[in-house]
């Protein structure tokens, strides 16, 4: 009887029409890989003489989660989280020299978008598909990237100062003390596919947000959820 229940409930989903929603609710995992390169920097200043050097990051890849609602007619509605990594090589000389030590960027990261279906396709028992794309506001907690400025700020203003009184674990508490919070907007689009409540996205995203890239102000990222869709 109960075989005969679980497949009664199986064409029952499977002969939902397509105007329905793929799911009314879904929450799941979430990765990415975000698109941009920060190219090496040496800082330098005269009075007094110093200089700081940083190395090459590119294509932080993140992980997180997500939850969407499908239950307003014209849009969807989701939230997701993620944290992005990166690390990268830092020293400095004033002439006494500290370095080189892995320092990491970070971004915690919230976006909140609407979505929308441009097409959608059923096969009948199996599965269904969507194209969509969306909007939305986004949200940012970002450890800096170790600059002169910072740097300055670490010696107590002055550059000319002893660094080597600054250990290794001393700046990276300093660059979270210092982390910068900023938000923005973005855009997206993509494929999802369900079978059964199974659901699978996989969409891009570019967002639109200062102070989370050195010296850029947007950025691509090629993202896959996994999850489950009620």
């Amino acid at each position: 009887m109960k075989k005969l229940n679980y497949l009664f409930f199986i064409i029952w989903l499977s002969l939902i029409p397509w105007s329905s929603a793929l799911g009314i609710i879904g929450f799941g995992f979430q990765g990415g890989q975000s698109i941009f390169t920060v190219a090496s920097s040496i800082s330098s200043v005269a009075t007094p003489a110093a200089n700081l050097t940083t190395t090459e990051f590119a294509n932080p890849l993140s992980g997180g989660g997500y939850l969407y609602i499908d239950v307003i007619p014209v849009i969807d509605l989701e939230a997701d989280f993620s944290v992005s990594f990166k690390k990268y090589t830092f020293n400095f000389s004033n002439p006494d020299v500290i370095g080189p030590y892995d320092f990491g960027w970070a971004d915690f990261s919230v976006y909140l978008t609407a979505g929308k279906k441009i097409v959608g396709i059923g096969i009948p028992l199996l599965a269904k598909a969507k194209l969509f794309y969306g909007g939305g506001y986004n949200m940012h907690t970002v450890t800096p990237l170790m600059s002169m400025d910072l740097m300055k700020s670490a010696l107590g203003g002055d550059l000319g100062d002893d660094p080597t009184s600054l250990s290794e674990n001393d700046l990276i508490d300093f660059l979270k003390d210092n982390q910068v919070n900023t938000n923005g907007f973005h855009i997206q689009s993509g494929l999802q596919f369900k079978i059964l409540m199974l659901d699978t996205f996989l969409f891009y995203r570019h967002t639109f947000a200062k102070d989370i890239i050195f010296d850029q102000d947007h950025f691509g990222s090629l993202n896959l959820r996994m999850g489950m869709g009620f």
